[in-house]
């Protein structure tokens, strides 16, 4: 008699949003931005800065950061030949998930050796040019091809289940500008429900308007305000994910009114708090 022995899949890539594989020159900047899905950036080669909400790290060749859903991310390449990446976003679901919230992996021999494989099977499956400026050159063969993708979705399993059973984990930079940033987005996730202007967040972090002010241009490529609002927009479409009323919302997270809330979430996103629960939740 055989006995069978269950699979449990820990993570479940369901869907691909991009996959590329990029140049950028020293300085080049990437403004900050916020999605309802995962994105992952990894290092080929060269420098660079990079924020997801409160964190800055200063990445560096073969390293990779995940980016969970609605996590407000940016970077800047700081290497004067500049940097080789590889840029891929996706939907995960699973127990495994929460492992890579807010985390930076610098890879060992084998994680290298995935990477490797798959970048090769890409490159030898996908007609693209030397320069690598056709950000579809990746993920358009993904709807022509079910054995393409299940293939890069194969080593990106490979990957993560190495990262979760062995990884070194890189560590947020802690010093100067990083550490009144981190304190400054931190002050603001600690106030949501109110309406907390610059004066106040400057005068938490004891640095002036304007040094706060230069400090959000450099790490998140948006104003304060916009941090803010971006901040209580993001909470506000899990809240709704949640089923939580559109009037409880706008109490929770200091808006004055319920109609001034359901106003500038869709000017923010393009749905009305009633449509991007209906879209979310089925």
């Amino acid at each position: 008699m055989w006995q069978s022995y269950k699979i449990n899949e820990s993570i479940k890539i369901n869907e691909m949003y991009s996959f590329f594989e990029t140049h950028y020159n020293y300085n080049y900047f990437f403004p900050g931005e916020s999605h309802n899905f995962w994105e992952c950036m990894y290092i080929i080669n060269g420098n660079a800065c990079v924020s997801g909400d409160e964190r800055v790290y200063h990445m560096g060749t073969n390293e990779i950061i995940f980016h969970k859903p609605l996590e407000l991310h940016k970077f800047q390449i700081d290497s004067p030949k500049g940097a080789h990446l590889l840029i891929f976003s996706f939907s995960m679901q699973g127990e495994l998930s929460s492992f890579f919230e807010n985390k930076v992996f610098s890879l060992n021999d084998e994680q290298l050796n995935i990477i490797s494989l798959l970048l090769k099977f890409m490159r030898n499956n996908t007609i693209h040019d030397a320069d690598f400026t056709d950000y579809s050159m990746y993920i358009k063969k993904f709807n022509s091809s079910s054995s393409y993708s299940q293939m890069v979705v194969t080593y990106l399993y490979q990957l993560f289940l190495s990262l979760s059973n062995n990884s070194t984990v890189s560590p947020a930079t802690k010093t100067g500008d990083a550490k009144i940033f981190s304190d400054a987005v931190n002050y603001m996730y600690s106030n949501i429900n109110t309406m907390s202007v610059i004066k106040d967040i400057a005068e938490n972090c004891s640095i002036s308007q304007t040094g706060l002010k230069r400090i959000f241009t450099k790490y998140s490529g948006i104003s304060i305000h916009k941090y803010f609002l971006t901040m209580k927009i993001n909470t506000a479409a899990q809240m709704l994910k949640n089923n939580i009323s559109t009037t409880e919302i706008s109490e929770k997270l200091g808006f004055s009114s319920q109609a001034y809330f359901s106003f500038v979430f869709k000017r923010e996103t393009g749905f009305s708090p009633t449509e991007y629960k209906l879209k979310n939740n089925g």
